[in-house]
C-alpha cells in the first residue's frame, strides 16, 4: 500500500507540476492546485503508519485507509475539467 501512495503522489505532483508551468486549456491552474492537494493527501509519511506525523487519535486503520485510497482514486475525475466535456 505503501508503494501505490508512493506512486500516486509522484504521479499527482509530477502532473500538477506540467500543468501549472505549461497548462494547454483554460483552468489548468486550478486543475493543477487540485493535483497538488491530492499528492499532499496521498503522501506516505503523512498517513502511513508506523513512522506517520498523524496522531494515533486521528489514524485511519488498515480497512478503512484503504477505503479511503479507493475513494481517492475514484474522486480524482471531479478534478478534471467538466466544461470542456459539454
Amino acid at each position: 500500500m505503501r508503494l501505490i501512495m508512493w506512486l500516486f503522489t509522484i504521479a499527482f505532483a509530477l502532473t500538477g507540476l506540467s500543468l501549472w508551468v505549461d497548462g494547454g486549456f483554460v483552468g489548468a491552474r486550478d486543475v493543477a492546485r487540485g493535483l497538488g492537494f491530492l499528492a499532499l493527501i496521498s503522501c506516505p509519511f503523512l498517513w502511513a503508519r508506523p513512522t506517520g506525523l498523524v496522531p494515533d487519535a486521528l489514524a485511519v486503520g488498515g480497512k478503512r485507509r484503504f477505503m479511503l485510497g479507493l475513494a481517492l482514486i475514484l474522486a480524482t475525475p471531479l478534478l478534471l475539467p467538466w466544461q470542456l466535456w459539454l
